[in-house]
């Protein structure tokens, strides 16, 4: 099996692909928080002043 990126994974978080075992886990996990820290830091660094 190959493991998706990080984006790949957030990816199909977001599109609700993933089924719920897969889901609880994956939001307790790393990929999950550097994933919300880069969003989180775009945001940040592109929001209106």
């Amino acid at each position: 099996m190959v493991k998706e990126s990080i984006h790949q994974e957030f990816g199909r978080f977001l599109r609700d692909e993933m089924d719920d075992n897969e889901r609880e886990k994956y939001i307790i996990s790393e990929r999950y928080k550097q994933s919300i820290s880069l969003i989180s830091k775009i945001f940040k660094k592109n929001s209106i002043k």
